[in-house]
């Protein structure tokens, strides 16, 4: 046995013990577990210190570009809006005279012909206006014919005069009173005459008047909404004298569009759309552009233009007051040069003076675009055609497959 092997555990023990006893050798502090704990926390906050130091460096010039390649496709421009259904014909029909609603033959909902009635009114005053107008015209007449007859014998006793005059047996003066008093049959002619017209075109209009205290309805079509019921009294000078709102034929319908004033110029007569409605979200229903208005409106700084679109409702599926979300094809191109428009809006800060001086082109028709050459932007004049919110037609100044620039990433952020 060595004296290696001899010095096992129970002479380390001894030791061990040993050094207990002794104060002297005692060590006085064990700090290794303590200052690797030091040792850690100054390198945390040595590397937060060259993160902030690295953060707060100017970048680097070797920053990466977004690039997308010139593509060939089809493209649709639209012009998104909304508007509202409503029948192409609507009327609302209301009472001109005073007096109690008596009865209501029809329903809302229900379909009418021309000349059917809605409604009538309580007739016993109008009746009696056309009786009293009736017995005017009577004594009107009556009054005419005494004027006539008395016209009739003013003549024969200025003819009688005449002959008298002839022959020197009748003064100058009693003929001219005989001219004088057949003047005065005439004119009282003259006036029976027109109180006669007056009369009659009174009794006309009580006519009038008694024939409307029957409401019939002016067009072949729907009632959609009823307001009238039996016993309301109405009242001739009252905006509450709604009482029937009809539509003339709900298979042939109408939108009505609001178009912003900055879309207007690209929206005509003839333009084919498509729109949607809440109440059935998943079919898309089309239209055609029948007018636009040259008359806007001002909402809250906001000008718009009204278009009217034509819509075919055959099965009676729209109804109307709906709200439609719109989408009016405006343009498109076919196998057509296309890019992303948001390269339309890319300018590197370091060349926005350089492009600044390059030809403007044609206002309105053309774009500056950039390319990258040699790992640097390069300004390109391009001529657009047909345009969306996401991509533009390009007519001339790019190929098929070049790369046109986007953005940049910086740090792995897109700028």
């Amino acid at each position: 046995m060595t004296s290696h092997e001899v010095d096992g555990p129970a002479t380390a023990q001894c030791r061990e013990a040993s050094t207990d006893l002794d104060p002297k050798r005692r060590p006085k502090h064990r700090p290794k577990r303590h200052h690797w704990l030091l040792l850690l926390s100054l390198a945390a906050v040595l590397a937060t210190g060259i993160w902030v130091f690295a953060s707060t460096r100017s970048i680097p010039a070797g920053s990466a570009y977004m690039l997308h390649p010139v593509e060939r496709g089809d493209l649709v421009a639209q012009v998104a809006t909304t508007a509202v259904l409503r029948p192409r014909t609507q009327i609302e029909i209301s009472s001109e005279l005073k007096g109690t609603v008596q009865s209501v033959p029809v329903q809302q909902s229900q379909r009418i012909r021309r000349g059917d009635i809605l409604a009538t009114l309580d007739s016993t005053v109008f009746q009696y206006a056309v009786e009293r107008a009736e017995a005017l015209v009577a004594t009107a007449r009556a009054s005419l014919s005494d004027a006539e007859i008395s016209l009739r014998e003013a003549e024969r006793k200025l003819e009688r005069a005449q002959a008298l005059k002839a022959r020197s047996a009748l003064s100058e003066q009693k003929l001219e009173d005989m001219q004088a008093e057949r003047d005065r049959a005439r004119n009282k002619v003259a006036t029976a005459r027109a109180d006669l017209a007056a009369n009659e075109a009174d009794l006309k209009l009580r006519r009038f008047d008694l024939s409307r205290t029957t409401i019939r309805s002016p067009i072949d079509g729907v009632v959609l909404a009823r307001k009238a019921e039996p016993g309301k009294t109405m009242f001739a000078s009252s905006d509450d004298g709604v009482l029937f709102i009809l539509a003339e034929n709900l298979e042939q319908m109408e939108l009505v569009a609001k178009i912003n004033e900055a879309d207007i110029g690209t929206v005509q007569p003839g333009q084919q759309s498509s729109f949607t409605v809440e109440a059935y979200p998943d079919q898309t229903f089309s239209a055609t552009i029948r007018d636009v208005s040259f008359a806007h409106k001002t909402e809250n700084d906001v000008v718009t233009y009204e278009a009217n679109l034509d819509v075919r409702n055959m099965d009676l599926r729209l109804r109307p007051g709906m709200t439609a979300s719109v989408s009016i094809k405006t343009d498109e191109a076919h196998e057509a040069l296309l890019i992303p428009t948001s390269a339309l809006r890319y300018r590197p800060p370091t060349l926005e003076e350089a492009s600044s001086r390059l030809p403007s082109g044609e206002p309105g028709n053309s774009a500056l675009v950039h390319v990258l050459e040699n790992d640097e932007p390069r300004a390109v004049r391009v001529k657009l055609g047909v345009r969306n919110w996401e991509k533009a037609e390009v007519v001339s100044g790019l190929s098929l497959g070049q790369n046109v620039i986007t953005g940049e990433q910086i740090g792995g952020l897109l700028q």
